[in-house]
Formats: C-alpha cells, structure tokens, sequence
C-alpha cells in the first residue's frame, strides 16, 4: 500500500476521524509521530467548558502523553496538537480560535518543558474553520474552511478507497451512555424513592452484604428480561444503581456474563447511566465503567475510553477506571482481565456466603 502523504495542516485534520475512530469535539487531542510515519500514538482530552480550568489540562496532559509513549515503545520525533472547540452561545469562532489560542501556547510551553519531543503542529479546528498557531505569516492560516474531502486525492478519498470511514463524533458516542432530559424526572423520582429504604439495608455489615446479593440477583432478572425483550423497570433500575456502588458488587457484575452476554449487558449498563441524572450523577461511574469494559471486551476500545473518560471527570478518584483506562491506552488485551475478574469474582461470592453462614 503506498503510505499516505500528509502534506499540509489541513491533511491531519482530515486524518485525524479516520486515526482516532471518532470526531473529536471540545476535545485536546495530541498525536505522535514517530520513526515508522505518522501512525504513532494518540491520545484525547475533554476540554473543559471553562478555559480557566485549560492550563491545568495541559500541564497534566503532555507529561501523561509521554509517559504512556514511552510505556508503549515508541520513540517520538514530534507531536501534533489539535484543539476542537464548539463555539459558545454568544461567541463567534474568531475569539474562540483566540482562546484557544492560549492553550495552544500552554501546550508548547509544557512539551518544551519536558525536553522530550518538539511541537511540531497546533491546529485549532471552531466550527467549520480551522487556525495554525504555529503558522508565523501574519493572516495565513486564519480561519480556513475545513476541508471538504472530496478531491480524488484528498486524504479522505484515500481512506475511504482503502475501505475505511471517518469515526462518530464524540458527542453521538457519548449519546449511548450519558443523560439526557427526556425521562430525567421519572428516573430522578425513582431514585430518590428507592434511596432511603437502600440505605436503612445497608446501614450494618449484614444488611450490606444482603443488598449486595440482591442487586446481582436483579442484574441477573434484569438480563433475562432483555433477553426475551421486556424492558427494565425504573424501580429494578434504581436499585441496581445503588447497589453498584457498592465496590464488591460491581467487581462482581464486572465478571458477570459470558460472551454472549455482552450485547445485552452493554444496554443494560448504558441504559442504567443515562438515569444517573442530576443531583445523581455521582452514582454513575459504576455504571460507566461496567461500560467501559463491556465495550472493551467487545473490540470497542474507542467507545470504552470515551465511557471511562467521563466516569473519571465525574470521579478522577475512581481506581477501577483509571486501571481500565491505563490498560486501554497501553494496549493491553481484555482477555488477561477477564481472568482476573472472574478469579475475584469467584472468590469473593465464597466469601460472602462463608459470611452468611457464620452469622
């Protein structure tokens, strides 16, 4: 196959959907290129809606970008920043290409910093306009329309004749597991109903360990029920919700299902997150991690990272996550995992009954 020719700017950001398997939105994304060409590692960062809150995404960004290079192999010769940004209400893509800016000069200083790998590339892609900030010509590269990816020899052309396609854009993958405000109140109801009489469960060791063989018992009906079709019902969904922050009952569900399971486990995951609605959402890491490895273990690692992605900026403390996402990046298979998980699994179902029986 003769290796595509990246040209230009407006090359990467042609590449960058079909690369990634998604398209990036309000997002950083660093890619790296090495010694083989440009196929090196990637790596994407939510960009929070506060640019006060950029710079510290970018001092945290480039050493764990490094880093997790260094962990793979790769040698890198440079690295590429593009920064996606959606207009905000009442700002027009100009001075949201100059706010980015600044975090354009964030990164450069925290790459130049760590002495490892020049910048070699920043983009700022705003709506249907793109900016080089690295393009020292005053009024060149300033606002340029995307490109449209139809000449025969555009990068997309390219792709697409190899049979490949341009990823989702991050917001439709994120529509499978996040919130919406249809049914926000129904679902919201059914928590707070099901909240006090979960917590009087679990307020000893025992009831704790009762409630945490009933959530897997309703994981396991609930399951069936999508099996034969039948929806699940708000008060089984609320339940469950609890019942999986509990850490020993969501190591349990992790090693639940055999494959062909996943189908349905991954719905009743991504269902079971999109009720984790305000003030819940702090319930829905659980949620979003079963996810995660239910997608991972399904080849999905892009949709896995973005699930995982927004467990950790709920809860940047969320160990299983954070193991999860490391384990992603680095290229690790699902299989090792899942041998670990349902060694755990096994052994803590012995305990609890061990427990049972003693009390």
């Amino acid at each position: 196959m003769t290796p595509l020719r990246i040209a230009s700017p407006s090359d990467f950001i042609e590449l960058m959907p079909f690369l990634l398997g998604h398209t990036p939105e309000n997002s950083l994304v660093l890619h790296g290129i090495v010694n083989s060409g440009i196929a090196g590692p990637t790596m994407t960062v939510p960009l929070p809606t506060d640019p006060t809150h950029w710079h510290d995404v970018a001092e945290a960004a480039a050493p764990e970008f490094l880093t997790s290079t260094r962990e793979r192999g790769h040698d890198l010769l440079d690295v590429v920043v593009c920064l996606y940004r959606n207009p905000q209400p009442g700002h027009s893509p100009e001075e949201t290409a100059h706010l980015l800016g600044h975090m354009a000069d964030w990164m450069v200083n925290a790459f130049t910093e760590l002495g490892d790998a020049p910048v070699k590339i920043v983009l700022g892609i705003v709506g249907d306009k793109w900016w080089d900030y690295a393009c020292d010509w005053p009024g060149c590269c300033e606002g340029e329309p995307l490109p449209a990816g139809d000449h025969p020899e555009s990068i997309t052309a390219q792709l697409r004749a190899l049979g490949r396609t341009p990823g989702p854009p991050s917001s439709e993958i994120a529509a499978e597991f996040r919130p919406t405000d249809t049914a926000a109140g129904r679902h919201r109801q059914a928590i707070e109903q099901v909240s006090a009489t979960h917590a009087r469960d679990t307020s000893t060791p025992r009831g704790q360990l009762l409630a945490r063989q009933r959530t897997l018992r309703l994981i396991d009906a609930a399951l069936q029920d999508l099996r034969t079709g039948k929806p699940i019902n708000d008060e089984t969904a609320a339940r469950v919700i609890l019942g999986l922050n509990d850490r020993r009952a969501r190591d349990r569900a992790l090693s639940h299902g055999p494959d062909e399971d996943l189908p349905y486990e991954r719905y009743l995951w991504a269902n079971l997150a999109r009720r984790c609605v305000p003030p819940y959402t702090d319930l829905a890491p659980s949620l979003l991690t079963l996810f995660a490895w239910v997608a991972w273990r399904q080849g999905d690692t892009v949709t896995a990272r973005h699930a995982l992605r927004e467990a950790l900026d709920t809860d940047s403390t969320y160990r299983l996550a954070q193991h999860l996402h490391t384990a992603i990046n680095q290229g690790i298979p699902a299989d090792g995992f899942l041998d670990i998980c349902r060694t755990t699994g096994r052994e803590q179902e012995a305990e609890d009954e061990a427990t049972l029986r003693n009390h």
